[in-house]
Order: structure tokens, then sequence, then C-alpha cells
């Protein structure tokens, strides 16, 4: 009697194992679409900074912005405003208004995208609160995630605003910057990913906190672009390699924490 009246514990605890597994499969799958939407993101910005189209929108607008220019009067208002940069006056002197549009489309595509990250982050996740479905642990990290994509936006204008002053070209180090929250944030949401769909995360029903957490953050640190000159911009000189694990620099040091 005592065997029957223990079964359906046992089959209740193993269907609500089934339905967390389920919810990590989820929240994996639509984190790495995330992974895939800012891999797009940083192509197209490559392509933004190669066509020298980075400065072709003069204002930053998150919300109106998400629409083009329609009509000729509103190609003409931007056109006008970049006129009066001095990419236009140092660099495009004389470029026509189909020239313009050229460069503006990749610089608008650009944007677009970035809203489309920070839309596809953050209703889904929304959406996985509501239902209860982000693991114990997740919440506060998945959290900071969308926060430093919302940084990364003000940070892609802080760039772009540094070439409409005097110089028309962008200071080399926000766009390190920029480029470097990228590779972090696109680290952070792929670990976090692979760490839900790995069958030992199911059964601890934990990451966030503690030496897992360590070694999350250490990995996203290690895709900085060190050759772009990141940490050395921002850390005393010599130091950086020391900090960050001796002369193989962050992934020396994710190396070291890793194996422990």
């Amino acid at each position: 009697m005592a065997t029957l009246a223990n079964r359906p514990v046992a089959l209740s605890t193993g269907a609500r194992k089934d339905v967390a597994a389920r919810a990590h499969r989820h929240v994996a799958a639509w984190l790495l679409t995330c992974c895939a939407l800012v891999f797009a993101l940083v192509v197209v910005g490559g392509v933004t900074r190669l066509t020298h189209s980075g400065l072709s929108i003069t204002e930053w607008q998150p919300i109106v912005g998400t629409l083009p220019p329609v009509s000729d009067a509103d190609w003409d208002s931007a056109f006008s405003k970049y006129r009066l940069t001095p990419e236009y006056t140092q660099v495009n002197k004389g470029m026509s208004l189909s020239e313009f549009q050229r460069i503006f489309w990749w610089e608008y595509v650009h944007r677009l995208l970035g809203r489309l990250v920070g839309f596809v982050f953050l209703v889904p996740f929304l959406w996985f609160l509501w239902r209860r479905q982000i693991p114990p642990g997740y919440g506060a990290r998945l959290a900071v995630i969308f926060a430093l994509g919302a940084a990364q936006g003000a940070l892609g204008w802080y760039m772009v605003k540094s070439g409409l002053v005097d110089d028309p070209r962008v200071s080399q180090f926000r766009l390190t910057a920029h480029l470097g929250l990228a590779f972090l944030i696109f680290a952070a949401m792929f670990w976090t990913a692979l760490s839900l769909r790995s069958s030992k995360r199911v059964d601890r029903g934990s990451a966030g906190t503690g030496f897992g957490a360590t070694r999350f953050w250490a990995a996203a640190v290690a895709t900085m672009p060190t050759d772009l000159g990141w940490p050395d911009h921002f850390l005393p000189r010599g130091r950086a390699p020391r900090i960050l694990g001796g002369a193989q620099g962050p992934p020396g040091m994710v190396k070291k924490i890793t194996a422990r």
C-alpha cells in the first residue's frame, strides 16, 4: 500500500521535470534567436563602417526614427541635416541625394536591427516571466542582459555623436567600446542558452549565483576584442594582462577559472 501511495507523487515529480525541461528549451531557443539577430546586427554594423555610412543619420530617435523618410520632403529634411555635418563639408561635399540615400539605408537598417533585437528580447522575456517559465537563478541574469542591450543603444549614439562635431570620424575608443559590448551581449546570451540546454543545469535548477556566475561572466569577457585595444584603453598600462589572467589575457583567465 505504501508503494501505491507513493506512485502519484513520483509521477507528479516526473511531470514537473518534463515541464521544466520544456521551459528551459523554449528559453534557450529564444536566446539563440536573439544571438542570431545580434550576429546579423554586428555584420550590418561592419558593412556600415566599411561604406562610411554611420554618420548619415544625425539624430537619435528611438521611437520616431523607426520609420524611414517616405516623402520627398522627408528626404530633403534628412539630407539638409546631413549637409551640416563635418563629413559632408570635409569629405562628401557635392554629394547628390541618391548617393546620400545609399549610405542612409545602411545606417537605417543597422539601427532598425538594433530595435528589433530589443523587441525580440523584451517581449518574450516578459511573457516567460508572466508564465513563470524563467528558471530559478536566471531572471536577474536576463534582466542584466537587457540592461546591457539598452546601454548599447545609448553607447551607439554616443559613438556617432563624436563624429558630428568637428572631426568627421567617430572616436576609436567609443567604437571599441560599442563593438566590445556587442560581443559581451552575444556571449552572455549564448552562454546562458547553452547552460539551459545542458541536462546538468536542468537538474540543478540554478545558474545565476555563486561560482557558476563567475564562470559565466569570465567567458563573456573573453570575447572582448583585445586586438582593438581593449582593455588597455580603460586600464593603466601594464595592468590589464595581470588583472585578466596573465600574458594570455581574458582567455587565460577563463581557462584558470573554469578548470577549477
